[in-house]
């Protein structure tokens, strides 16, 4: 299937086969039998295949971990902090010894930028881009910037976490509502019921209320796909009433969990829930948080190698790592939420947890939208947006 394809998937259809298992209930991280740890030398197996991976890995696998010893320190731009990182950095660590990775924490649209400007000066940089500008990444695809690799974890992977050939989603998280439990005594678990309180309680709420700025790419595809699933009309009309309170808007879901935290604001609405996580259970007395009943926006983060690379085969190495039973784990120990469904029963957080709570229907998954990538609707909608944040 082509790119093209897959981003004319219909939102029905999306949902359907983002479902995931309703029943595959999250569990502790000590349930069940992990994949085993993987040798820091494999080597081939009388089988055939690799030792220390699964039987699916060819032998030829190693002609690539060869070809990785010898290329420089493996650079990452993303849109992860440290603390998400961590966890995937030491099981990476832990499994190949002789490769060192450096992961940025940038904006969505930061990752491809600092890409073109440096490599159009011929500079070293990024091997591979994490980022979740569904537009950016369209982009890229078209500028012919994508080195496309087919992982060998491919076939384990659910279709819609293929954003496009050579896109793989590094996970699936969901954005939620957060509040201050000492000073919101009734949260809403929905946006209109957010958006009522405050056009309601317009006063208490003036300034208090934090979201995305239009101009983030995560916040801004978050309005976009809200408004493909219920009506751009329907949406922005929710959002104008929210606007009323003037909301605080931010272009980092960390200050706007650090300011509800600390009572600078009371509410804030689609922060992404790998700012959220991490912080529990220290924050427990303080930070509540819920998936939006109406609607919760799933960020799938997209990951792929560039074709300017100058370690393709550590960024190999690292993607077929990232899509891993080993990977997708690391990767829920740091904040993200996995969702290959044969670790559901491992993971300390899960995307089938997720969809049992609010049900497959509410959940709105980011995809390679065409008129997302369209400048004139997306401007369009970005100034509609503005208006009703009543910025």
């Amino acid at each position: 299937m082509s790119i093209n394809d897959r981003s004319r998937i219909s939102r029905r259809e999306a949902l359907k086969i983002f479902g995931l298992g309703a029943g595959g209930l999250i569990v502790a991280c000590g349930g069940g039998t992990g994949p085993s740890a993987a040798s820091n030398t494999p080597t081939a197996s009388a089988s055939g295949g690799l030792a220390g991976f699964p039987n699916y890995y060819p032998a030829s696998y190693q002609q690539i971990i060869e070809a990785a010893k010898a290329e420089p320190k493996l650079q990452v731009y993303s849109i992860m902090s440290k603390a998400n990182w961590q966890p995937v950095i030491d099981a990476m660590k832990a499994k190949f010894s002789f490769i060192d990775l450096d992961g940025t924490d940038d904006d969505a649209y930061a990752v491809f930028d600092k890409y073109y400007t440096e490599t159009a000066g011929g500079a070293k940089s990024a091997d591979m881009i994490m980022s979740s500008a569904m537009d950016a990444w369209q982009n890229f695809v078209k500028k012919g910037e994508l080195d496309v690799y087919k992982s060998p974890e491919d076939d384990k992977l659910p279709a819609w976490s293929k954003l496009g050939s050579g896109v793989y989603t590094v996970s699936s998280d969901p954005m939620v509502i957060i509040w201050n439990k000492k000073l919101v005594a009734n949260p809403p678990k929905t946006l209109a019921a957010l958006a009522d309180l405050a056009a309601n309680e317009t006063s208490k709420y003036s300034g208090k209320i934090t979201t995305y700025i239009e101009t983030n790419a995560t916040g801004f595809a978050a309005n976009w796909f809200a408004a493909k699933k219920n009506g751009q009309d329907k949406h922005l009309a929710t959002i104008t009433k929210i606007g009323t309170a003037k909301p605080k808007t931010e272009s980092s879901g960390g200050r706007m969990v650090d300011s509800t935290i600390a009572g600078e604001t009371l509410l804030g609405y689609f922060v992404s829930a790998i700012t959220v996580l991490p912080k529990f259970p220290a924050a427990n007395d303080v930070l509540g948080y819920s998936l939006i009943q109406d609607g919760t926006p799933v960020i799938t983060r997209g990951m792929g190698i560039t074709k300017k690379a100058k370690a393709p085969n550590r960024a190999r190495l690292l993607v077929d790592f990232i899509l891993s039973q080993e990977g997708q784990l690391a990767w829920s120990k740091g904040g993200l939420t996995p969702y290959r469904q044969d670790i559901a029963s491992q993971a300390a957080i899960h995307l089938d947890k997720f969809s049992a709570e609010v049900g497959a229907q509410n959940l709105i998954p980011f995809s390679f939208d065409p008129d997302l990538a369209d400048p004139t609707k997306a401007e369009d909608f970005r100034a509609k947006l503005k208006k009703a944040l009543g910025r």
